[in-house]
């Protein structure tokens, strides 16, 4: 009421200052006059009662707007002091921590963190409130009675008036996030072990069998043809080595072919479009840009076994004739496409959806790192996509188990 009066007009003030005169001396006209005045005075006032009302109101439900945002955001958020004590906490974050917000005030959320990050986390609560960069870390914390969880900590200072700094700290939950990265370790680990046992078991059967088989061969080439054994019987018999030897060969390359080992992704890829061709009576054309130099064992396998199930697929599926196979480098990614013609591959509306068809596909690209898109194109036919990170500035390929 007081900044009411504050804001009257200035006339008002001016007769109030004034001594008033006595009533009897007021004429009708002044009276009115004056009472006019009284009136107008009392209605801005009224207003500016109202207005007062409405602004508290509104900063009423802005607070409680924000005090509802803090509280209960999908991160938690607390404020520290110099010691890592508890100053403020959000609802979120002492959920996560597994106890009431006001028995957290004053505590040390030290008690809190694993035993094997305490030194870590003494390390960055001083380098933090050294630095006015936002700090990140990530480590375990024990909240009470509950498993452990991975969380993610980003730490700012903040200081005003002179008064000592502290640190605001965002606490984000990422276990899901750590458990989707161990499994696609282990699925990379599987992977890779996988092809070192087809690498082995393709040399035995090349180096050995193979061999074994071809000698095998000579041997009955060489004996003289008797009586009792005709020499079209020996002639089937050379023409059925040659058939082993022949699948002996072709299960070798599908196990791990010697080429990709040998002289690189081009070539094994350009003999994989080869015998696509031959096996399943397909038009395969290739476009390899030169990546040999950029490309290191785990990309290179990644690349080939993706296109080798992707024909495979394609030829048992899609109904196509014409398959186009082009590769390249696209910024710190390998892109793979290979196009087809056929019209036989059933696909969702949404072509980023898993089929049964193309879902083993997706998983194999990624446990190896990548992604993999399948899409309908205008004039008929899909386009299958392979993407592999690779490293920056380096011919290795991304860790998928790194984070962002």
């Amino acid at each position: 009421m007081a900044a009411a009066h504050r804001h009257a007009p200035g006339t008002a003030r001016t007769r109030a200052a004034q001594p008033s005169p006595p009533a009897a001396d007021l004429l009708p006209q002044d009276a009115e006059s004056l009472a006019h005045e009284l009136r107008v005075h009392q209605a801005e006032l009224e207003s500016q009662n109202e207005e007062l009302r409405r602004t508290q109101l509104d900063l009423a439900a802005a607070r409680d707007r924000f005090v509802d945002l803090y509280d209960f955001a999908p991160v938690g958020y607390l404020t520290l002091d110099r010691s890592g004590r508890f100053v403020d906490v959000n609802l979120t974050a002492a959920a996560l921590l597994g106890a009431q917000r006001t028995a957290l005030l004053g505590r040390p959320i030290q008690r809190f963190i694993a035993a094997a990050d305490v030194a870590r986390w003494r390390q960055h609560l001083l380098a933090a409130l050294q630095q006015e960069a936002p700090q990140r870390l990530e480590l375990s914390l024990q909240p009470t009675g509950a498993l452990p969880v991975h969380a993610q900590l980003d730490c700012v200072r903040v200081s005003s008036g002179g008064a000592e700094p502290l640190l605001r700290v965002a606490l984000t939950n990422i276990t899901q996030r750590k458990l989707a990265e161990m499994d696609r370790r282990i699925a990379a680990n599987l992977v890779k072990a996988r092809e070192s046992e087809r690498q082995r078991v393709a040399r035995e059967l090349h180096e050995d069998l193979g061999q074994r088989l071809s000698a095998l061969k000579m041997d009955l080439a060489s004996l003289p043809t008797a009586q009792d054994v005709p020499g079209d019987r020996i002639a089937t018999m050379l023409d059925t080595l040659d058939d082993a030897v022949a699948t002996v060969r072709r299960i070798s390359s599908e196990l791990r072919p010697l080429m990709l080992d040998d002289l690189g992704l081009q070539a094994a890829m350009e003999w994989l479009a080869i015998d696509a061709g031959r096996r399943f009576g397909l038009t395969v054309t290739v476009q390899l840009a030169d990546l040999e130099p950029d490309l290191d064992e785990s990309t290179t396998i990644a690349a080939y076994r993706i296109a080798q199930e992707a024909l495979a697929y394609i030829a048992r599926h899609a109904g196509a004739r014409e398959v186009r196979i082009a590769m390249q480098r696209d910024g710190d990614e390998l892109r793979l496409a290979l196009q087809h013609d056929g019209t036989g591959w059933p696909l969702p509306a949404a072509a980023a959806e898993d089929t049964e068809t193309t879902r083993p596909l997706r998983e194999h690209a990624r446990a190896l790192g990548g992604r993999l898109s399948v899409q309908r194109l205008p004039g008929g036919g899909q386009r299958i996509t392979l993407g592999l990170p690779l490293a920056c500035g380096s011919g290795t390929m991304a860790d998928p188990t790194r984070p962002d």
